[in-house]
């Protein structure tokens, strides 16, 4: 996943690079649309803290596979430890049972609403048992928009060097943890430019989620550079079942492996069980020592380069090739199923295939639709 990190001063534009050298002491919340650098900037500016001195710093984001993403874009620069990186449950957790001797969950245990109620109320408690309210140099969290602004809150408040980033139409759990920004009066930097997502992925997103009043439409401010990543590809395939799903991602993925060498490939599905139904149907192919499940064990880091999993576990991550296996089950899945699937299809870069047997969303099937001329002619005679 190298290529998903800035390596060098030459990968920021103007606007990235003042963002990172903003005071130290300041508190910020860090907007823009999907691959405008939101998370790459957050690490940034975290790690060029740590390395005036202020080693302390404490990054925080919701989901395991997000926090292990994370954790490969500050390895091998000695600034930041690994450990450094949490997840919110991950952090209450041991910060409960440091200051009140209680175990919220067990480890591994799942961060569900009544625990996260429960965590909540502990925080405040744990919060008010403190040496000292400022328990480290700074606080970085990523993906705001699935916290809500009351857990911020008591995590915030143990710094006076805070930065918080997100985007509202990525929100999956319908929580208003941007409205921290306000709540805590928190310095607003707006990034307009994005540079992941081909235009015609782009196109796919903004009629899955059209952009607010007022706002840009994501093709409309796409900069992706087509000479360095070739051109962009977004296609829906219709196929008759779950193995022809497969056996076609499977010959899409053989080809890109070649293509894009060691970048990686990303398969996502919307339910929980989907991933080890995908990984099963690799084993005893070719490709299977490629092949990691991000829940089971899988991670960014290694040598191998095709990750599955569910849409919320990649958030915050990309790919330069993106498949959404059994996009049927969108049509299931009524809950924030726009942001659901426009959260899916902008962690693309260069390629996206999306696979369904039987109807997905209108959407979905709207969103990938080319344009066609029609006239009464072809109108009567569609049929069922």
């Amino acid at each position: 996943m190298d290529t998903s990190w800035w390596r060098k001063e030459d990968d920021l534009d103007d606007d990235q690079k003042a963002f990172i050298l903003l005071p130290a002491v300041g508190r910020l919340m860090l907007e823009g649309p999907p691959g405008s650098g939101k998370t790459n900037l957050l690490l940034l500016r975290a790690q060029f803290i740590a390395g005036e001195g202020e080693k302390n710093v404490l990054i925080v984001t919701y989901t395991k596979s997000l926090a292990d993403f994370m954790r490969s874009g500050v390895a091998g620069k000695g600034l930041i430890e690994g450990d450094q990186v949490r997840t919110f449950h991950s952090w209450a957790n041991e910060h409960i049972r440091m200051y009140l001797g209680v175990q919220l969950v067990a480890d591994g245990a799942d961060f569900n609403e009544e625990t996260r109620a429960q965590a909540l109320k502990l925080l405040r408690e744990a919060n008010t048992k403190l040496p000292s309210t400022k328990l480290f140099s700074g606080i970085f969290v990523d993906e705001a928009q699935d916290f809500s602004a009351d857990e911020l809150e008591c995590l915030l408040i143990l710094s006076d060097k805070i930065c918080v980033c997100g985007d509202i139409r990525q929100g999956l759990y319908r929580k208003d943890g941007l409205a921290i920004a306000d709540r805590m009066g928190l310095d607003r930097c707006t990034l307009k430019k994005h540079y992941r997502t081909g235009q015609r992925i782009a196109e796919v997103a903004d009629r899955i989620l059209a952009p607010a009043t007022g706002e840009q439409a994501l093709a409309a401010t796409a900069n992706y550079d087509e000479t360095i990543f070739g051109k962009p590809s977004a296609r829906l395939h219709v196929l008759p079942d779950r193995d022809a799903q497969f056996k076609k991602m499977y010959e899409l993925i053989t080809v890109q492996l070649d293509a894009f060498k060691d970048d990686a490939i990303g398969i996502l599905c919307v339910r929980k069980t989907t991933p080890m139904e995908v990984y099963e149907q690799f084993v005893g192919t070719p490709l299977e020592d490629k092949v990691c499940v991000h829940g089971a064990g899988g991670t960014f880091g290694g040598e191998r380069n095709i990750h599955i999993m569910t849409v919320n576990a990649a958030k915050g991550a990309e790919f330069r090739a993106v498949h959404l296996y059994g996009s049927e089950d969108f049509k299931k899945f009524p809950m924030n199923r726009r942001e659901l699937a426009y959260t899916a299809v902008t962690r693309a870069k260069t390629a996206l295939n999306a696979y369904r047997t039987g109807p997905t969303s209108s959407v979905i099937e709207s969103a990938f639709a080319e344009p066609t001329h029609m006239n009464l002619k072809k109108l009567f005679s569609v049929t069922p």
